[in-house]
């Protein structure tokens, strides 16, 4: 494995997981591929955030950070869709749309940007806040004896699981703000890919090791994620069997660190896997975008989130990886060339 600071492996399975958040937005109504999908690829990101989880330092820099990497980006997303609606409104996203009372709730009350291109972005609140709960979490550890940690994590995964039904009482509502209880279960995962860290037994595998991995991976994801399961969603909070969800999520997980150390010496794969949030960000405007353009060159009618597991849901999922990385390469180049020109004037 590589000795650099960032474990190049974990980079990979990114890289894989994208792709599939990618696919899996694509085949939404395919029933078994999207519930394999579905039933680990978001709650994935959670547990690799936490697999590189250490040492916190105080909480100024960390709270810093949080709002640098999360917050930000979203305040700047929100505004991006906004102006997308009112100056470019395409396909549905449009401003008769934005000033609709349940669109606008559950864009900005329930911070699922739906008005726009950009509502995958729920994932930056969610994880802002299972960042800082992780955080207290671990503080607490630190100070509390053992019995008293274990119950208060059963606590959080009680919390998780029934956030639905606990915050029902909330008036109009009915449920927490701005992604708090995607959160809850957000932190569940953290502390998951945390435990794997510490027991390591994912860095001293070998391959025949990695190749069980993902062989047993895949196996209890279609097992617990489709035959013993039903829809499940981390952003809405579906997690219908709530105990096959734990298992086939975290199986799943598993099964791309797997992926990731098989090919972790893919230098294509490393770069996509350090930039998996733009591309996450930006992958439900490139692929409306491909469809509209091949279904009238073809002349076919694909629709977005309502294509079968073929060649061309396929095909334009990873198209639209690699749009998306180039487009993440050009941002990266632009900006890094303002960079320069600031330092010389």
């Amino acid at each position: 494995m590589s000795k650099s600071k960032r474990l190049d492996w974990l980079d990979v399975s990114k890289a894989f997981g994208v792709y599939l958040v990618i696919l899996g937005h694509l085949v939404i109504f395919n029933y078994h591929t999207f519930r394999f999908i579905f039933a680990f690829h978001m709650p994935f990101f959670f547990l690799a955030s936490g697999y590189v989880s250490g040492k916190k330092e105080n909480f100024s820099k960390f709270i810093k950070k949080c709002c640098k990497y999360y917050l930000i980006p979203y305040a700047v997303i929100l505004i991006l869709g906004f102006l997308q609606c009112l100056l470019l409104p395409l396909w549905g996203h449009n401003f008769s749309l934005f000033l609709r009372p349940d669109i606008l709730e559950k864009s900005f009350y329930g911070g699922h940007p739906v008005y726009s291109f950009f509502g995958s972005a729920w994932f930056l609140l969610a994880m802002f806040w299972a960042q800082l709960i992780f955080y207290g979490m671990l503080r607490a550890a630190e100070k509390l004896k053992k019995y008293l940690v274990v119950l208060l994590w059963i606590v959080m995964v009680f919390l998780a699981v029934f956030s639905r039904d606990i915050f029902s009482f909330i008036p109009y509502f009915e449920k927490l703000p701005l992604k708090l209880d995607s959160a809850l279960m957000g932190t569940v995962f953290l502390g998951i890919g945390y435990l794997l860290k510490r027991t390591k037994i994912l860095e001293k595998s070998k391959k025949y090791l990695a190749v069980i991995y993902l062989v047993s991976g895949a196996f209890c994801t279609w097992l617990f994620g489709c035959k013993w399961n039903y829809y499940v969603n981390l952003c809405d909070c579906d997690y219908a069997r709530e105990y096959n969800y734990f298992i086939a999520a975290v199986a799943g997980s598993i099964m791309l660190f797997a992926l990731g150390q098989l090919f972790y010496k893919s230098k294509l794969l490393q770069y996509i896997g350090r930039n998996t949030l733009f591309i996450f960000l930006t992958h439900e405007f490139i692929y409306v975008t491909l469809i509209r353009f091949i279904n009238r060159v073809f002349s076919v009618e694909l629709k977005a989130q309502g294509m079968p597991l073929n060649g061309w849901s396929i095909g334009i999922s990873i198209l639209t990886l690699v749009i998306g990385t180039l487009l993440c390469w050009g941002y990266k180049k632009v900006k890094k060339f303002f960079r320069k020109e600031k330092q010389f004037t």
